[in-house]
């Protein structure tokens, strides 16, 4: 025998609220694939709407396709996670390697509106702050960016080391220059003061 709406309700709290022991004792009593195919009114998987103590419960017993699972809007769990500023949820699912149903294919998933899960944290607008640094902080690492950055500020210390050879080189040239000049200028002095004394000028 199936679970009651009473039960699948009860699910769904449990899950929204972090009651780790209650999620057990439902999947003890109906499976984990009851758990699975429980939905709510909007097509969203009810164990996918879950607070951070329940998730480390459910990933090893759900199966990975899940995590990609769409509601009736396009959007993945990683958008409901979005939506409620859960951002230890988000770090959890973006963390997981992409051939567990994470990372960043994952955060790349569009709804039906064409958003992805940090274009879903601008577009919710004042409060998701957090989230959305997260996420924009994961994107940058992710597509290259600390190498790029470490790689341009290696280019500009070589650069800076390159410039400041170039202006030891050109200051000892000029000193060097001065010296033989005025060394030059010396000679020549004392050849005029040796001519005048023999008479030559």
């Amino acid at each position: 025998m199936g679970p009651t709406q009473e039960e699948l309700d009860d699910l769904l709290l449990s899950c929204r609220y972090g009651e780790a022991e209650e999620v057990s004792a439902f999947a003890l009593a109906h499976g984990w694939g009851a758990v699975v195919s429980a939905k709510d009114e909007r097509g969203i998987p009810r164990c996918t709407c879950v607070a951070v103590t329940v998730m480390s419960l459910l990933l090893p017993n759900v199966p990975h396709s899940l995590l990609r699972q769409t509601n009736d809007a396009g959007s993945p769990p990683i958008h409901w996670a979005v939506l409620n500023n859960h951002t230890e949820i988000v770090r959890t699912l973006a963390e997981l390697p992409e051939e567990q149903g994470g990372g960043l294919g994952l955060l790349k998933q569009t709804n039906a509106s064409g958003r992805d899960a940090f274009a879903e944290s601008i577009f919710a607008g004042e409060g998701k702050e957090e989230v959305s640094g997260y996420i924009e902080g994961f994107l940058y690492r992710a597509e290259g960016g600390e190498e790029a950055d470490a790689r341009d500020a290696r280019d500009a210390a070589s650069g800076r080391a390159i410039d400041a050879g170039d202006g030891v080189e050109e200051e000892v040239r000029v000193e060097a220059g001065d010296e033989t000049t005025h060394d030059e200028s010396q000679v020549v002095d004392e050849l005029v003061e040796k001519a005048e004394k023999v008479g030559l000028r």
